[in-house]
């Protein structure tokens, strides 16, 4: 639930990005699943794509740029690793 409200949190930084990608393929669209780990301190510090339908490598590199600099809430808790999918289409 935590992770949901940072991406919601972010989700115009990473429509952004789509968006910019859009212009040169519009008919760029599919399903991105990443793996995070976010430290207790609310630090990404490991995001990589396990799988992607995009095809584009240059988004999915500003994608991962993007998602390395989120923050969570700091928790007592242990590092996580978790992954989160995210679909992309066009508007």
């Amino acid at each position: 639930e935590a992770m949901e409200l940072v991406f919601d949190r972010n989700k115009a930084a990473i429509s952004s990005i789509y968006n910019r990608a859009l212009r040169d393929n519009p008919a760029l669209q599919g399903k991105v699943v990443l793996q995070l780990t976010i430290q207790p301190s609310g630090e990404v510090t490991d995001v990589r794509i396990v799988s992607s339908e995009l095809g584009d490598a240059e988004l999915e590199r500003k994608l991962l740029a993007r998602i390395r600099l989120f923050r969570f809430a700091d928790k007592d808790v242990e590092a996580i690793t978790t992954t989160k999918p995210i679909e992309f289409f066009p508007s």
